[in-house]
């Protein structure tokens, strides 16, 4: 049976099956793949709303489009948004459920690169002070106070559901031969594995679930509505302040949204 992940119109939808024959879809359906930032969101987005829609989020898991590279020198590099995992096709070359990266090519990948010994504790549940330290989840939810959010939601809802003390933890593998390998982030439901970061399952998996975005929802750029920045007043003065004397040196279509702001407010 299908997971009900919409109130309403399909701005999200499952694809449910092994990642590399579920990614092909759901690029050909014009999605994004939902990365763990996203899902984290989403997870806070829907706290108070229809419970089919709150538990079929809170409890399942759900591979992301973010992927970690496993070096065979024991680095570790996380890549958001990962390209390769969405052009990845059942004929894509893989070794023991990861793609086959050359060295050449892990080196052009942008991303936080974590030398062996320093990802902190991983392979372990954690506290909620270390989940909002640990260097992993502040990458995978590249934002701060998103992490604070979700973390405070998480360990509340393990408490009081589970009467779990720990949560959130950093599961990690290693490199399976002698060149790099890439995976995709799954984060875990909260029944049982407490919302886990798991960078160790297969991308053969027959159990995978991804959630795809249409593109055309706000979400699907990355950014929750709710994190845009409401200027005000005090933000206005603290920017004529730092322009004083300036003026005359900045073409006016820079100055114009902030003159029409001020007639705002």
């Amino acid at each position: 049976m299908a997971l009900k992940l919409n109130e309403s119109r399909e701005a999200y939808r499952e694809f449910y099956g092994r990642d590399t024959e579920q990614m092909p879809k759901l690029i050909a359906d014009g999605r994004v793949p939902m990365n763990v930032a996203q899902l984290m969101q989403r997870r806070l987005d829907v706290r108070n709303s229809d419970t089919d829609v709150k538990n079929s989020y809170l409890d399942n898991w759900f591979e992301t489009g973010d992927a970690v590279i496993y070096h065979p020198d024991g680095r570790v590099k996380i890549v958001l948004d990962s390209q390769p995992l969405r052009d990845m096709t059942p004929d894509t070359p893989r070794r023991g459920g990861a793609l086959i990266i050359g060295e050449d090519v892990y080196k052009t990948f942008e991303g936080e690169e974590f030398k062996k010994g320093k990802l902190g504790k991983i392979n372990k549940w954690l506290s909620r002070g270390a989940v909002k330290s640990h260097p992993v989840w502040k990458v995978l939810a590249r934002d701060q106070g998103l992490l604070n959010d979700y973390a405070d939601y998480i360990f509340a809802e393990g408490k009081q559901r589970f009467d779990y003390n720990t949560a959130m933890g950093i599961s990690l593998g290693l490199c399976n031969g002698n060149s790099p390998e890439m995976k995709a982030w799954l984060v875990e439901m909260l029944v049982n594995n407490r919302s886990d970061a798991n960078g160790r399952l297969v991308l053969d998996n027959n159990h995978a679930r991804l959630v795809g975005i249409a593109q055309e929802a706000p979400s699907a750029l990355g950014k929750s509505i709710s994190k845009i920045k409401v200027y005000t007043m005090m933000d206005l003065q603290a920017f004529d302040n730092a322009l004083k004397g300036l003026e005359g040196t900045l073409h006016p279509d820079v100055l114009k949204p902030f003159a029409e702001l001020r007639k705002k407010l």
